[in-house]
């Protein structure tokens, strides 16, 4: 946003609460409680500093597609005040920031030599299997502010510089000034227009903590996530069948892609099931019985990275603290050390070497025995949220309380289209998916503190969400949200491409605004 606005000759200050590097005070601002935070602390899953948490980000991305968009009133989801065609032109231009090549998420135009069908001919109506995730370089925000609007003239930014409080006028209604810490020191800033941009969480934070547009009780509430689990058991007739859905390849543009199975459309829209995005994945890693030196290494190299905490010792990745059978892992790395000589050859020159990370390893199974990795939509429920806490931070600013959980509702719901996933692969003859357990499905664990969707979502009314089609607060003239936090659902795609199409939007639309009110001054001293 900051960089459409400036190069429309709109003034910008950017305030960045970190700085050019992460710290050790600036993350803790972002500690919160709740049951769930001994899982995926809020702390652990994000990062302050310039760029945020695209430090962390891992590049893949996918637009939300027409159904995500549309109101689905018997999983309660109201829909989106705009459609996905007025939201195509956005996409594009953000496809272009996040680096993603053409706009193709069609794996036969998109990556050569790729059939149409995953299936062959032995498709199904029923599954869409022709579409790919594309992965952005990743992109680091920060890198982007430091390379194109460090020398901006009409741009200027301020790091360590933490908003503590926006002023409300109580005449206007108008954001009048924000309030800022850094360090010991105070200062204001007083703009026409202001615009959080903070990640959903701490945009919620931030509303709350000054006690602006909550009139109906909405802020906070709807949070949700993408629920992710890597289950059941997946067996190919042709082992050499999975192609691209094992494997990542570079499009015809160099950008990596990978296979992206999802049940069709009208299969979802007829069943009110919530939007599940596939992979075939690896068996688990830690059980040492595969036999394959590199799942054996990934495994021991996990669980050795829980002793050092961070995000790679949370949520999902937790687990990898209880691997047993190490004799037999270790045992499983001599045998194959020929074969992982030659990975980290090929790791060298993809993952570090390359200005495109490869986005991770994969294993082909000689005998096609698989799992299928589901990234899931969640339904969103107001009980479901973040609230303040009595606890404050450095700068005084009430911590976050997160009550957050995924319903047996919705994971009934994600089994219900595994099930249905298995009947249509088994019809096709292809392979043959036996899908996980009730028991395994409402036991499983689901983290809550990356991608924070709904919290400040978008709506119609004002007695139902916190912010208009414009993105801006319904109660307050001037004050605009450019987060995830606005996603009124969320789909099953990670939320970054969406997150920048939205804020080119809002550019477009505070450009307008500001040229508006330039003529209108211009006018107005023409006619004294």
């Amino acid at each position: 946003m900051a960089r459409e606005l400036s190069e429309n000759g709109v003034d910008v200050i950017l305030l960045e609460a970190g700085g050019p590097e992460a710290s050790a005070a600036a993350q803790d601002t972002l500690k919160g409680s709740g049951p769930h935070q001994a899982l995926e602390p809020l702390d652990k899953a994000r990062e302050k500093r310039l760029g945020g948490t695209s430090h962390r980000w891992g590049g893949r991305t996918f637009p939300f597609d027409e159904l995500d968009f549309e109101a689905r009133l018997a999983l309660g989801i109201d829909g989106w005040p705009m459609s996905r065609e007025e939201m195509l032109p956005y996409y594009r231009r953000a496809a272009a920031v996040l680096e993603l090549g053409a706009f193709d998420w069609t794996a036969h135009t998109a990556v050569p030599g790729e059939p149409e069908h995953l299936l062959r001919n032995r498709s199904h109506a029923d599954l869409e299997d022709r579409l790919i995730w594309r992965w952005s370089p990743p992109v680091k925000f920060g890198e982007v502010v430091r390379r194109e609007l460090a020398d901006q003239e009409n741009c200027r930014i301020f790091s360590h510089a933490t908003v503590t409080k926006l002023v409300k006028d109580a005449d206007s209604g108008r954001i009048i000034e924000a309030v800022c810490k850094s360090g010991k020191s105070e200062f204001s800033v007083v703009a026409d227009d202001f615009v959080l941009a903070a990640g959903g969480v701490e945009t919620a934070r931030m509303l709350l903590a000054n006690d602006l547009g909550n009139e109906h009780d909405q802020v906070g509430r709807n949070y949700m996530i993408h629920p992710i689990g890597e289950v059941g058991t997946l067996r190919l007739r042709d082992p050499k069948s999975a192609g691209l859905a094992v494997r990542y390849a570079r499009t015809s543009d160099g950008v990596w892609a990978r296979r992206l199975l999802q049940l069709s459309t009208e299969v979802r829209r007829e069943e009110d099931l919530l939007n599940l995005g596939l992979a075939i994945w690896y068996v688990d890693p830690m059980e040492p019985g595969h036999r394959d030196p590199l799942l054996s290494s990934f495994a021991l190299a996990r669980k050795a990275l829980t002793k050092f905490g961070g995000f790679k010792a949370t949520g999902m990745h937790r687990r990898f603290e209880r691997v047993g059978g190490v004799d037999q892992h270790l045992a499983n790395v001599f045998k194959g050390f020929p074969q992982l000589i030659g990975f980290a050859g090929r790791w060298l020159k993809d993952r570090i070497l390359s200005t495109r990370t490869l986005p991770s390893f994969w294993v082909y199974s000689h005998r096609g025995e698989y799992r299928l990795r589901f990234d899931a939509e969640q339904s969103p429920d107001p009980q479901s949220r973040v609230m303040l806490s009595d606890e404050r931070d450095g700068f005084g600013v009430p911590r976050i309380v997160s009550q957050h959980s995924v319903s047996v509702g919705d994971r009934q719901n994600y089994l219900k289209s595994l099930r249905r996933i298995a009947e249509t692969i088994e019809a096709t003859g292809w392979a043959e998916y036996v899908p996980p357990s009730e028991a395994q499905m409402l036991e499983m664990q689901m983290s809550d503190a990356t991608h924070q969707m709904g919290v400040v979502r978008m709506g119609t009314a004002p007695e139902s969400s916190v912010l208009d089609a414009d993105l801006r607060v319904w109660s307050i003239p001037n004050l605009y949200c450019a987060t995830a936090g606005a996603f009124p659902s969320a789909g099953m795609a990670g939320p970054t491409l969406t997150v920048v199409a939205l804020a080119t939007r809002l550019a477009d639309h505070l450009i307008a605004t500001e040229r508006r009110s330039t003529a209108r001054i211009a006018k107005e001293a023409e006619h004294g």
